[in-house]
Order: C-alpha cells, then sequence, then structure tokens
C-alpha cells in the first residue's frame, strides 16, 4: 500500500504542477496552459567548444561568449504541454590572446646593459566565431511557476577563425565556413510580473563542416591541413525574456 500512495501523491502532484490552480500570480497568464502563448528573449551566452576546434587553443575547453535572439509561438495543446516553433539567431566568440615580438627597430629603445635593441611585444587577439540561424520546432510546459521549452532546429551557421601567428597580420591563418548546423536546447523560464522574468538554459549546437586548417602553427608552408576547425559548441544561455 506505501508504493501505491507514493505514487498516487506523485501523480498528485505532477498534475499540480502542469496544470496550477487559481488565476495566475502577478499577472504571469503564460503560465495558463490554455493560452496560445508568443515568447521572444534576448540571450547572453556561456560558450565552450567541444568540438575539433578546440586543438587550436591553449586553454581546454575553450570558454568564449556572445548573444542570442529567440522567437517562439506555441499554439498547439496536447495535455499540460504546448506545441509550436522557434527561430533563433545568436553570435559567439571565442578569443585567445597572445604576445608576439616585433622586429627589432634601431631606433627604437636601446638596452643600456648590452646597447642593443629592445625586444618589443605587442598583444593580438585570435578568434574562433560562430554565428547562427536556425529554425525548428518546440514544445513548452507550464510547470506552475516556470515554463519549461524544449527546441530544435537547423539552419545555417557562418563562421570565422582568424589565428595569429606573429606580429605581422600578413601571417595570420584564416578560415571562412558557410555551413549547414542542427541545435537543440532546453530553457527554464521564470515569469516575473505581468509575463517578464529570466529564462536560464543550455544549447548544443552541430556544425556539419569540412573545412581544416593546419594544426601546428609552425608547421612549414604546404603542410596539408589536419583538423576541422569548425564543429561543436555548448552555450550556458541567460536570457531576459517576455511572453505574450
Amino acid at each position: 500500500m506505501v508504493p501505491l500512495a507514493m505514487l498516487l501523491h506523485a501523480a498528485a502532484l505532477v498534475t499540480c504542477l502542469a496544470y496550477g490552480g487559481g488565476p495566475p500570480a502577478r499577472g504571469n497568464t503564460a503560465l495558463d496552459p490554455d493560452r496560445r502563448v508568443w515568447s521572444v528573449a534576448v540571450q547572453g551566452r556561456f560558450g565552450l567548444l567541444i568540438g575539433g576546434g578546440d586543438v587550436l587553443f591553449d586553454r581546454r575547453p575553450p570558454l568564449g561568449y556572445g548573444f542570442g535572439l529567440q522567437l517562439k509561438y506555441h499554439a498547439l495543446r496536447a495535455g499540460p504541454v504546448r506545441f509550436g516553433f522557434e527561430f533563433q539567431g545568436g553570435h559567439t566568440r571565442f578569443p585567445q590572446r597572445g604576445r608576439y615580438d616585433l622586429p627589432l627597430d634601431p631606433a627604437g629603445p636601446i638596452d643600456p646593459n648590452t646597447g642593443e635593441p629592445v625586444v618589443q611585444r605587442v598583444v593580438r587577439v585570435s578568434s574562433l566565431t560562430h554565428t547562427d540561424l536556425t529554425l525548428g520546432p518546440s514544445l513548452q510546459i507550464p510547470a506552475r511557476v516556470l515554463l519549461i521549452d524544449i527546441g530544435a532546429g537547423g539552419g545555417l551557421a557562418i563562421s570565422n577563425l582568424r589565428r595569429m601567428r606573429s606580429s605581422n597580420p600578413y601571417d595570420d591563418q584564416q578560415a571562412v565556413g558557410y555551413d549547414p548546423m542542427v541545435r537543440a536546447g532546453i530553457s527554464f523560464g521564470v515569469p516575473i510580473r505581468n509575463n517578464h522574468g529570466l529564462a536560464l538554459g543550455v544549447d548544443w549546437q552541430k556544425i556539419f563542416s569540412r573545412t581544416k586548417v593546419v594544426t601546428d602553427i609552425s608547421a612549414p608552408a604546404g603542410t596539408p591541413p589536419d583538423s576541422v576547425v569548425f564543429d561543436m559548441l555548448l552555450n550556458i544561455t541567460l536570457a531576459y525574456q517576455a511572453w505574450f
């Protein structure tokens, strides 16, 4: 009897979370499971590069940052779940700073101990960037005080690599890609007042690219490319979100 009672209590809890009770608190009508809901979100992204491009960075995994925009519409209801579609666009950047020697300048500072020109260094920033545009299905689960969104999609990734080799920009390693991609993500939205609130989520992206580069930055000219540079990344997102 105890296991059966526990199951009944669990079922009651799930029903309560899914359907809630009474009018939505603080004007958050998006929590009403009977509504059709539009939503717009502006995201900040914390990126982790988890695919092939990480071999180009000293830090593992490479860390990045970016922003995103989401537009969702959920119109069809099946039980506690709303079905619809979502559009997402954004940009994620993975930088790496490096210091490189400048060519010796006889007219520059002189070391008083050796009488030779002082070696000067310059800081330059390598970067790997991805701009993503995707469209796909989405589902939303109103769970009392939360809105749980699960979505996926496909679209286009515009990627760019600029990797510094020296203080001379003409030595930079560069690559650009326009490739198909897929993504999948989940977010937990908390309407705070009048259908405005915050959402925390995780977003995975896979880019189907054949663009390769030479991993060893000191390799001689003519070395064949050996590493895919545009591959997979994971974004942890924090968004300001509005539901209508």
